[in-house]
């Protein structure tokens, strides 16, 4: 693989973090310039024309409210739910417009580590 390439599946929680911008109503020069990097840096991690730092991931996160929870693989179907659960049904995956049989388990980066991401406290939780 060359320097330029994307590891497959590197980009679906950009993919989640762009539904939840877009359902939000923000441009990507807001969620950037909240998050501290250039409009250019984020346009390519939500398009998955890069692969991202965790950091920029994480800085993305914050500025869109989210919070990183790290859960066991075989516990994250339950951790979706139960953050589902207390936010009405609505998670950030619903709103990218996967069916509810790809929610249970969180899609989160390409190494499957089971983690996802919950909004801010008081403002409702939704799993990336």
């Amino acid at each position: 693989m060359n320097s330029t390439a994307v590891p497959r599946g590197a980009s679906e929680p950009f993919r989640q973090l762009r539904a939840l911008r877009r359902a939000r109503k923000l441009k990507q020069e807001d969620v950037a310039r909240k998050a501290g990097i250039s409009r250019e840096a984020y346009l390519r991690a939500e398009s998955g024309q890069a692969d991202p730092r965790m950091s920029t991931f994480l800085a993305a996160c914050e500025a869109l409210g989210l919070e990183v929870v790290l859960a066991p693989q075989h516990l994250a179907a339950d951790v979706n739910a139960f953050i589902a659960s207390r936010n009405g049904g609505v998670t950030t995956a619903s709103m990218a417009g996967q069916p509810a049989a790809a929610q249970a388990p969180s899609a989160p980066a390409p190494s499957q580590g089971g983690f996802g991401t919950g909004s801010a406290p008081g403002e409702g939780h939704k799993p990336v």
